[in-house]
Order: structure tokens, then sequence, then C-alpha cells
């Protein structure tokens, strides 16, 4: 059908004006969020609440929002990219249309606990310490004492934050209802263009199709665990994990791989990894991009202005953690990089989260792979001693885990809002014996250990993409390989073909698609589990 040339330019000047209208104010928005998460001072947090409700109300314009839904229902709009532009617009602006005096309690509310959250240090030995630190002792320590106050001090600053979040929740949840949502979940999941129903199917079929399994390797680890620390495994609690989250593979198949990165520069290989696959890295690596921290056990990426202003947070550790984030991070920064820019500035982003941190975590995936770490580093007898059987083995326990790590927290806060008065703490423990199989420690009812993960305040409704982001990398990994016909074990380096593939199926799209329909044009796929369970479930 051809649209109404009259009726689409009239669309197209609204459009025009309102992206010269909100750029400004994006980018001062991401420029103060940038500043207060390197140093969340109270004149950083004051900047970063200021540009926030700056950002809010310019885009709560309810009759700005009224009238590009009317001219975008007008049959006479058939352009794609015009259509695609005004629903971006609307979704972004949606969750704003309340009252100015809402904004202001939201995001003050908001502020105060991020800079909480973002100012913590817990103390190990009555020392201020980071949350590095505890990961590290977790990860390295065998007095279980040690591991233990590790473990509690990661979570000290809970309770005292349980009010501030249940009343942001209700607040939250007032706002989303006050605009035709039924809670603040519900609003994002649907701004998001996701089906919830069909994304909890999907993630029922995940849990079913690794519950066995699960099962299997938690009995095996906990025999492995059990002989390491000499205690029964029945007596077996959370600290004896490598993590605060048991999100990673505890250290029991003595893989080592962290001495395969030790002396090596991560900036270097990490480089030369990028421009082997024909993903250069000069347009994200400048001196100004990166700013260096020790406080972060994970590393951040942000394109301030959508135009090459690229920021990078990085604590690139020699180590396996180390460059599992470094190949993430720069993965993430080559996507946005190769967004066209002549995209109107509402469509220059990723075409979702999920792809995103699908992208991120195809390229993160080669840091713990046998054969990729024998070819880059032309590793050579006793550096590969057995691991040929140790690592396949470790990948596929710690991508089962994690999964099922993020299956408790995308039902948690799911039910967070359904419910903000719940007995939270239970809740959790429940969740976490139900897909993690760990006892709830005693002593811990009037403790917080849901607020441990600042994922669930800081950046609401996102915990799905993680794990959407995994299948989505298996579902890139299974498309490469029949269209490029690779052979078995696939390398993933030295080939030009696979920057080439993202480039052109993925990353030069931006927002132009509909997030599915661009993964199912590139992968013949939709969003599915199916290529990551055959992937990392089928030796089980």
């Amino acid at each position: 059908m051809t649209g109404n040339p009259e009726v689409e330019s009239a669309l197209r000047d609204i459009l025009e004006s309102t992206e010269k209208r909100f750029t400004p104010i994006r980018v001062n928005r991401a420029t103060a969020n940038w500043q207060a998460m390197q140093s969340p001072d109270d004149e950083t947090m004051a900047r970063s609440q200021e540009a926030e409700l700056a950002y809010r109300k310019e885009l709560g314009d309810r009759q700005l929002f009224d009238e590009i839904g009317e001219r975008l229902s007008d049959p006479g709009v058939q352009d794609v990219l015009l259509r695609r532009w005004a629903t971006l617009m609307r979704y972004e602006m949606a969750p704003n249309m309340y009252p100015e005096e809402v904004h202001d309690s939201i995001v003050s509310k908001e502020k105060a606990l991020e800079a909480k959250i973002r100012n913590f240090r817990p103390e190990l030995d009555g020392q201020r310490s980071t949350m590095a630190e505890v990961q590290r002792m977790m990860s390295k320590s065998d007095d279980i004492e040690a591991r233990k106050q590790a473990w509690e001090a990661g979570k000290t600053y809970g309770p005292d934050l349980v009010p501030s979040i249940v009343e942001l929740a209700k607040a939250r949840n007032v706002a989303a209802r006050s605009i035709g949502f039924p809670d603040f979940y519900r609003m994002n999941m649907e701004l998001q263009e996701i089906n919830e129903t069909r994304m909890f199917s999907a993630l029922s079929s995940f849990a079913a199709a690794t519950e066995e399994p699960y099962r299997r390797m938690k009995a095996q680890l906990d025999r492995l665990l059990s002989d390491k620390f000499q205690v029964d495994a029945i007596n077996l609690e959370p600290w004896y994990c490598s993590d605060p989250y048991f999100a990673k593979v505890p250290g029991v198949f003595e893989t080592n791989v962290d001495s395969l990165y030790a002396e090596k520069d991560p900036f270097e290989w990490a480089t030369k990894y990028y421009n082997g696959v024909g993903l250069p890295t000069e347009r994200i690596l400048k001196d100004e991009t990166i700013t260096q921290t020790s406080v972060h056990p994970k590393m951040e990426f942000i394109d301030l202005d959508r135009s090459g202003g690229f920021r990078m947070l990085l604590s690139p550790a020699p180590n396996k953690d180390g460059a599992e984030e470094i190949l993430r991070v720069f993965g993430k920064a080559s996507y946005v990089a190769r967004i066209d820019k002549h995209l109107p500035h509402t469509l220059r982003k990723p075409a979702h989260p999920s792809l995103l941190e699908g992208v991120g975590r195809f390229f993160a995936r080669r840091a713990t792979d046998f054969e990729w770490l024998l070819n880059m580093f032309a590793l050579r007898g006793s550096q590969i001693r057995g691991l040929d059987k140790k690592m396949p083995t470790e990948l596929r326990y710690q991508q089962i885990i994690e999964g099922r790590w993020r299956m408790v927290l995308i039902h948690f806060e799911r039910g967070l809002y359904r419910d903000p008065d719940q007995n939270q703490q239970n809740r959790w423990w429940d969740l976490v014996e139900r897909f993690q199989l760990l006892r709830r420690p005693a002593g811990r009812e009037d403790m917080a250990d849901w607020v441990m993960h600042p994922t669930l305040l800081l950046d609401p409704v996102q915990s799905h993409n993680h794990i959407l982001g995994e299948w989505h990398a298996s579902q890139f990994a299974s498309a490469m390989i029949k269209q490029f016909n690779f052979e078995d074990p696939v390398l993933w380096m030295d080939d030009a073909h696979i920057g080439e593939w993202f480039k052109e199926h993925i990353f030069k799209h931006g927002a132009l698609w509909e997030y599915n329909e661009l993964l199912l044009n590139a992968t013949g796929q939709a969003s599915r589990p199916n290529e990551f369970v055959e992937q990392y479930l089928r030796e089980f």
C-alpha cells in the first residue's frame, strides 16, 4: 500500500523537530549518569538527578505524545522508517506521562538509592573494601570463615534499604497504573516489545530442559566441594560457592585458566582478536574513552551521544573474568559503533537490550573456549595438559549455573512489582532453593539478601535480557555455522566473515526493525532457547 506523501511529510516534520528537542536532553542525561557512575559523590549525583528530571519532564509532553499517536494511526503513513521512528519515539515517551510532582518524587527516590548502592563498600576484617575483593575472596580463599565473612559483607546494606525499595516499587506501580499499565514490570515489558506470556513460556521450557541436568551437575559439584573443604555435602552453605550469587562454577575443576591470561596485556590481545574478525577497535579505543577502576567487578560501556562518544569503565585483570569482561564490552562497543549514523537519533541504538547482550556474550564465550585459547595464545605442553576435557565441561556447567541464577532474578523481579508487600526475603530464598538448589542459611530471616544484586535497583526490568542474550548468542553461532559451513570445532577467530555477518545482519540496522523480526531475518528463528539447550545440554 502506498502512503500519502502529505501525511507522511507532516509526520516527518514533527519527528525531526522533536528529535532536535530531545537529543541534547538525552546526551545531557547520559553524560551526567556516566559521571555519577565513575564518581558517585554528592555533586555528581545531584547533577545526575537534575539531568534525569529534565529528561523525564521533557519527554512527558502529553500533547506531543497524542499528536504523534494520531498521525501514526493514519493509514496514509506507510513508510517503514517513519512508522518505526514514531513508534519508538512514543515508547520512549510513554513511561514519562506523569505529573511533574510524580517525577520529582520517583527520581529523588531512585537517586537516593543509587547513591547508597554505588557508594557501598563492604567491610572485610574491619577495613573498607570493594565488591571486587569480596568476589576475589570467595573465588580464591580456602578459609571457610573468611569466605563466609566475605559472603555476608556484601549484604550488610540490604536491610536498611528495604523500606526505600518497597516504597519506590509502589510509587513506580502507581505511576504505571496512571497511564494504563497493570504495574511497572508489565509496562516495561510491553515497551521493550516483549510478549510477557510468550517469554515466560519459553523460560518454563528452559527451566524444564535444564532441571535434570542441573540436579545431576549440582550433585557432582556438591561432592567435589565436600571433598575440597572436608565437610559433609549436607552441610554445604552458599559461601562454599565461588561468588556471592552462585552464578559461577565453583573452583573445583582446577583448570587454572587464570594462569593462561597472566602476564598478558588484555588490551593488546583483545585488540588483536577483534582486528582478526573484521571488527577493528580504533573506533572505540581512544585516549578519552577509557577510565580504569579497581572498585567495580564489572566493566561498563556507553555511547554518550549515539555518534561515537564512547566511554568505558574498565578493570581488565589478567585473568579469566577480566578476559570475559573485556571481550564482552568490546563486542557491545563494536555493535554500537557500527550502527548506521544516517538513522534518526531515536533509531541510532541497538534493536534491543537482549541483542546487545547477545553480541557481548557471543564474544565473551571465547575466553573459556579451549580451542580458541589454544590457537589465540599458541599454548603448548604443560599449559594445556588435561584442559581439553576439563574446559568444555566447566563451560557447560557455567552456562547452566548462570541460566538457573538468572531464573531467580527474573521471577523475583516480576513478583516484586506484582506485590511489593510480600515477605521478599522469604520469597527470594524460595526461588534460590527452587532454581539453584541452595539451602537457605539459618538466621537470615531479618536480612535482605535479595538486595545484594544492584541490577534490580539500578537497571530495573532488565534481568530477562541477560538470559535472552545467551540464547541469542547461541542462535548467532548456529546461523554462522550454517551459512559459512564452518567445521567443528569452530575457532571463531582470524576470519573477517564473523565481523561481516554481524555488521550486515545485526549492527548496521540499529533499531530500525523490531528485534524479533531482525533476529528472525538474521538466524531464521525468533527468540528461543533451543540452540542454547542443544549447544550446552546435549552431553547430559
